[in-house]
């Protein structure tokens, strides 16, 4: 953030994660998972949501941030998420959510989909309007359910696992509990290929679940390019964002207190994230994020509301999330804990 431009502040964090958690003892037990790629990948449970839509979630989360607002100020609303929302394809997600908030018919509402980087994304894209007034305020949905269809949580995917969840968000210029000191994105395009099959699918009932299968789609860029190649382009991608970062705030000199990266398994956080970012920090969240999964798009936000939660934070502390999406693009957002944190306006 430059010097000359006002300090937007976030608001009304709001959070759901399913009471529900299913251990790797038990999907292990029931033939969903292997104990091998339990050991590699690290995870603890999965948060699975049993009765809620991904739609629920989303509502109920907007409705939690939007507590003491003033609806009527509230101009941008973009809701997030990676996975189907269980309605029909043309069906307008963000239209439903700013209809059934309450939010102004003035008010700019799209949905968007950017792999599991889409908050920070939406952030990035509100920011302009909500610093120059136009928007007043913007709200930020994200959430995520991965039950009833051919998507398996357990298996579709290398190297991770999917939970359920739902995050939103406020950005205000009202001082408020969390100010943004830092947000940049950078992006790796050339790692878009790792989501795409050789050629695009008629939509058939057999490719409704072929288009479910990322790990084949993975599997076959491996083959293809290499894991150098990959490591290449995801180091290269990383460091060109903490170059930036630390070219604005010397973390290195003053680390952040904690730092939440995506809930990806271990076996592909330990070399890429915390290869970059773990020297930045005093601690990270990833005894939290194991035990929930991988939530789509809202892994750093349902991380940033436990740690307000547990009361691990101090006013003044910095704090770093580390967001990825398929593409490849990544982001950094440095948030400080202003003395009213404890605020849930």
């Amino acid at each position: 953030m430059s010097a000359l431009e006002p300090a937007v502040y976030l608001h009304g964090l709001a959070a759901y994660v399913p009471a529900r958690r299913v251990s790797m003892a038990d999907a292990i037990a029931a033939g969903r998972y292997d104990q091998a790629r339990a050991s590699r990948d690290g995870f603890s449970a999965l948060a699975v949501e049993e009765h809620r839509t991904t739609m629920d979630m989303a509502r109920e989360v907007g409705q939690h941030a939007l507590h003491n607002a003033d609806v009527s100020q509230v101009n941008g609303l973009i809701f997030a998420s990676i996975h189907r929302h269980g309605f029909h394809h043309l069906w307008p997600a963000a239209s439903y959510l700013q209809d059934t908030l309450g939010l102004p018919p003035s008010a700019l509402a799209f949905s968007l989909n950017q792999g599991c980087n889409a908050l920070f994304a939406a952030f990035k894209t509100l920011l302009p309007g909500v610093r120059s007034g136009a928007l007043g305020e913007a709200l930020v949905i994200g959430a995520d359910c991965f039950n009833g269809s051919a998507f398996d949580r357990w298996n579709s995917d290398l190297g991770t696992l999917y939970g359920d969840g739902a995050s939103a968000v406020r950005l205000s210029l009202q001082p408020g509990p969390l100010k943004i000191l830092f947000l940049d994105i950078e992006a790796g395009a050339g790692l878009e290929g790792l989501y795409r099959n050789a050629s695009a699918l008629p939509e058939t009932p057999e490719s409704s679940h072929s288009l479910h299968q990322i790990g084949d789609a993975k599997r076959a860029w491996f083959d293809q390019h290499g894991r150098e190649r990959f490591q290449a382009l995801f180091d290269q991608t990383l460091g060109r964002l903490r170059d930036r970062l630390l070219a604005k705030h010397d973390l290195l000199r003053q680390p952040a207190r904690y730092v939440v990266y995506p809930n990806v398994g271990a076996g592909v956080s330990a070399g890429l994230y915390t290869r970059w970012f773990a020297d930045l920090a005093q601690h990270d969240h990833w005894g939290y994020g194991r035990s929930i999964g991988h939530t789509g798009v809202s892994d750093q936000l349902l991380g940033l509301a436990d740690l307000l939660q547990g009361g691990q934070l101090r006013p003044g502390d910095q704090l770093l999330l580390i967001g990825a999406g398929n593409g490849l693009n990544v982001s950094a957002l440095l948030l400080e804990v202003m003395p009213d944190k404890a605020s849930s306006g």
